[in-house]
């Protein structure tokens, strides 16, 4: 015979098997409502009241996280000259995401001078917002950065010494995490991290291949020259 309370604890448990085969987690979490949900009722017509408020507390957290992934995922604008910044390198995360790693960072403004020197030690990422550097070798320009261009990034991740002077001849204005502000973001939000890690990957092969491009001709031009002597 078919009882109310059969029904609702077979149901109950029934979506908590269809909650662990979800893959989005905001799916996940709204089936857990539904068979916390469930199983609550169940518990409150057995008289069960220890196991209904564990699940009505379950149900509440549920909804509390659901919440937040909404808020997370609404369309978010980027504001003025973001959106720049954001597609250049940092497009790997979702909008949200970097607005909250963005509005973390320091902000240094009408900067000029010596940004970085030479075999000095770094714990700062920086990304430039406004402005042009100089990236000098040995007293020789050896690249040209701009607005959205990551300055140092890969000193600051194997936490060698600099192998360039980053130079501002005029102001520049930029923005930087220092490594204990970054530390806290791997520990907390590891999936944050990586993505993170992919963007200053991107900005890595990006320069990579300019400089490739750049000596691509000189190449050319040097093999041209040979042929014709």
């Amino acid at each position: 015979m078919i009882t109310l309370d059969g029904v609702l604890i077979n149901l109950g448990y029934g979506l908590m098997l269809l909650a662990l085969l979800a893959r989005d987690i905001l799916w996940l979490r709204t089936i857990l409502i539904l068979a916390q949900s469930c199983l609550c009722t169940y518990a409150l017509h057995a008289g069960a009241p220890n196991v209904a408020a564990w699940n009505a507390l379950f149900v509440a957290i549920n909804i509390g996280q659901v919440i937040r992934i909404l808020l997370e995922r609404r369309a978010v604008q980027l504001p003025d000259g973001l959106d720049a910044i954001y597609s250049l390198n940092f497009s790997v995360m979702t909008v949200p995401e970097f607005l909250g790693l963005w509005r973390r960072a320091c902000e240094v403004r009408a900067f000029s001078g010596e940004l970085l020197a030479q075999g000095e030690a770094n714990d700062r990422l920086i990304v430039l917002t406004d402005g042009e550097v100089r990236v000098v070798v040995h007293g020789h320009d050896v690249a040209t950065l701009g607005p959205g261009d990551l300055v140092a990034e890969m000193s600051f991740l194997t936490q060698e010494p600099t192998s360039a002077a980053v130079v501002a001849d005029k102001p520049v204005s930029y923005r930087y995490w220092t490594r204990v502000m970054l530390e806290r973001t791997r520990l907390r939000k590891p999936a944050l991290w990586s993505k993170l890690q992919a963007a200053i990957g991107r900005d890595l092969v990006r320069k990579i291949r300019q400089v490739d491009s750049q000596a691509a001709p000189q190449d050319e031009s040097e093999l041209r020259g040979n042929t014709t002597t």
